[in-house]
C-alpha cells in the first residue's frame, strides 16, 4: 500500500479458488457485500477516475470573476463524458490491486490523467508499477479485461486482443518494455519512494536481460465464480515463459452488475 492512502474503503474480498502451475498462479476473488462494493466504487475508485487530487475542478472554478464565467465553467467541466465501463474497470482493477490483493502494490502515476490528453496513453499495457517484496521490487507490467460475458473462459481472454495474447506480448517484446521504461521515469523522478523502486526494479530487469518482471491479469466479472475463466490461461502462459518472469491472473467477482457502475460511480453517499 502506498503511504498516504490507508483512508481507502476496504473491499473485504474473499479467495473463492487459488492455484499455480510453474511460473504462473491464478486467484478467484470474489465480493459479496453489493453495498461494501458501492462504497468501495464511490470514496476508492471514484477519487482515481476523477483525480480529484490535483483539484482541478476547484482550482477552474477559483478563476471565475463573474457569475456568468461560473455558468460556463459548469457547462465546460459537463462537457466530459461519462466514464466507460472498461475506463472504471481499469481505475478498479488499480484501486483492488493496492487495496484488496494482499499485495504491496505501488503505482507512480495514475494513467487516468493520461486519458485526457490525446495520444499521451501509457503505451503497451493497461497497468504499469511496481510490486514490492520485502526488499525486492520488481516491475509490475499488467493487462485488464471487463466483462458480462456468461461464457466461461469470457471471449476476453482469448484471441488477439484477449488478456493471453497481450501478456505475452507484453512478456516479449523489448521495444514494449522500452517504451514502458520510458515512460515511467519522468513520472517517478518527483517522489524519492519512487526513483528508488524505479531504481531498484529497473537494476533487476537488466540483470535479467529483461526476463525478470511480473506479469499480472486483472478479469473483473459480475457472474458467479468459475476458476475455469483463468486457469487456463494462466497454465498456457506458464508453458511459454520462463523464470525468473512470474506471471498472475486474479480475477474479481462482484455482485453489482457491470452496467450499473456508472450509476453508482456518480451516485451521492447515502
Amino acid at each position: 500500500m502506498t503511504p498516504g492512502t490507508t483512508s481507502a474503503v476496504a473491499l473485504d474480498s474473499g479467495i473463492h479458488y487459488k492455484g499455480n502451475a510453474g511460473i504462473a498462479s491464478w486467484e478467484g476473488r470474489h465480493v459479496d457485500d453489493a453495498e461494501r462494493f458501492s462504497r468501495f466504487v464511490r470514496e476508492t475508485v471514484r477519487p482515481r477516475i476523477t483525480d480529484e487530487e490535483l483539484s482541478f475542478d476547484d482550482d477552474l472554478r477559483g478563476l471565475a470573476s463573474t457569475g456568468m464565467e461560473m455558468e460556463f465553467i459548469e457547462k465546460l467541466l459537463k462537457a466530459a463524458p461519462p466514464p466507460e465501463d472498461w475506463k472504471i474497470g481499469e481505475a478498479f482493477a488499480e484501486c483492488a490491486l493496492q487495496y484488496d490483493s494482499g499485495r504491496e502494490v505501488h503505482w507512480p502515476w495514475n494513467s487516468i490523467r493520461d486519458q485526457r490528453t490525446p495520444r499521451a496513453s501509457l503505451p503497451g499495457a493497461d497497468l504499469v508499477g511496481f510490486y514490492k517484496e520485502g526488499e525486492t521490487v520488481l516491475l509490475l507490467v499488467g493487462e485488464v479485461k471487463t466483462s458480462s460475458d456468461t461464457r466461461t473462459p469470457p471471449n476476453v481472454m482469448t484471441g488477439r486482443s484477449g488478456m493471453t495474447w497481450q501478456l505475452e506480448e507484453n512478456a516479449t517484446r523489448p521495444d514494449i518494455h522500452l517504451q514502458l521504461l520510458q515512460w515511467l521515469l519522468p513520472r517517478c523522478k518527483s517522489s524519492l519512494l519512487f526513483r528508488e523502486l524505479y531504481k531498484k526494479a529497473v537494476q533487476r530487469y537488466l540483470s535479467s536481460d529483461g526476463k525478470e518482471l511480473i506479469l499480472i491479469g486483472v478479469l473483473i466479472r459480475d457472474t458467479l465464480p468459475n476458476e475455469k475463466d483463468v486457469k487456463n490461461r494462466a497454465k498456457a502462459l506458464a508453458t511459454k515463459l520462463a523464470a525468473p518472469m512470474r506471471i498472475e491472473i486474479l480475477a474479481w467477482y462482484l455482485p453489482v452488475s457491470i452496467r450499473e457502475w456508472p450509476r453508482i460511480l456518480n451516485e451521492e453517499e447515502p
